[in-house]
């Protein structure tokens, strides 16, 4: 069973994101532009580092049924959720009578601009690391890290480095984890993590759908007269996080769940977990 606290750092990090965009869309405020500023060394690696901590688990099944699982749990809903993003910029540019914004078609492959761009580096990794011996991982994890500490700052180094902390996570499931104190295991497992372990549980809902109802409930907002942005950025909070609890609620329906994991036979709701949100629409840079 997955332990209560990492649901609850990934749940912790899935809204970590949320603020991001949150201040991108409907901001600014100081206060969360000083909160996100805070955020920004550990948001991203804390996720990779989080989704890591599975792969061994994922990898103990065998190589195919790792990578089946990563098409139907993290491929799958990339692709759903890039189409419906392409679609919706698509639809704005010919409502607005403007042309196609350049490059709309390269999202539908790969776009490292977009909200997405998480779950496309993830199953990257996953893919990766499928055929590396654990003493291979545990020592390229630590220097991917520091590799892509010295690079310039582009889309590459931020590929390695993450790569690196994925890694770091697999590290530190496979050879930290069972050293832990037994005591100390207890105290960690007994913190109540609440609500946010739910978000984490279920946080390939929350990741992949928060920026398309933050932009359209910002939208919304505004038009409606809402112009101060302590109210917009509220709603840009609020809205996207809500919705996700329903359609975490609705994942009983087999096209609901559809969205989220490579449709079968059976309903597969719950049990496919990419492990990200495992941190869109707005041009930016989580």
């Amino acid at each position: 069973m997955r332990q209560q606290w990492m649901d609850g750092l990934r749940g912790v990090t899935v809204v970590a994101v949320v603020l991001l965009h949150a201040e991108l869309t409907a901001g600014p405020l100081p206060w969360l532009a000083a909160v996100n500023q805070a955020l920004e060394p550990y948001r991203m690696p804390l996720l990779m580092t989080l989704s890591g901590m599975l792969l061994a688990r994922s990898l103990s099944r065998g190589a195919r049924r790792h990578l089946t699982g990563k098409v139907r749990a993290i491929l799958w809903p990339y692709a759903v959720w890039t189409l419906l993003d392409v679609a919706h910029l698509a639809a704005d540019a010919l409502a607005a009578g403007e042309p196609l914004p350049p490059g709309l078609l390269r999202r539908l492959v790969y776009d490292p601009t977009s909200y997405l761009w998480f779950l496309a580096f993830l199953f990257c990794y996953h893919v990766l690391a499928t055929p590396l011996p654990g003493r291979l991982r545990t020592a390229a994890g630590p220097a991917l890290v520091l590799l892509g500490g010295a690079l310039e700052p582009t889309d590459l180094s931020r590929f390695v480095t993450l790569a690196g902390w994925f890694l770091v996570g697999d590290l530190v499931a496979r050879v930290v984890g069972p050293r832990v104190p037994p005591t100390m295991a207890g105290r960690i497992a007994r913190v109540r993590w609440g609500v946010l372990a739910s978000v984490g549980r279920q946080s390939i809902v929350y990741y992949a759908c928060h920026l398309i109802v933050m932009v359209y409930a910002v939208r919304l907002a505004r038009e409606a007269g809402v112009t101060d942005p302590r109210a917009t950025v509220a709603v840009a909070v609020v809205v996207p996080l809500a919705t996700g609890a329903l359609l975490v609620r609705l994942r009983r329906h087999r096209w609901v769940d559809a969205l989220f994991v490579w449709p079968r036979v059976e309903s597969t709701a719950g049990t496919e977990q990419s492990g990200v949100a495992a941190p869109g629409v707005v041009p930016a840079r989580t």
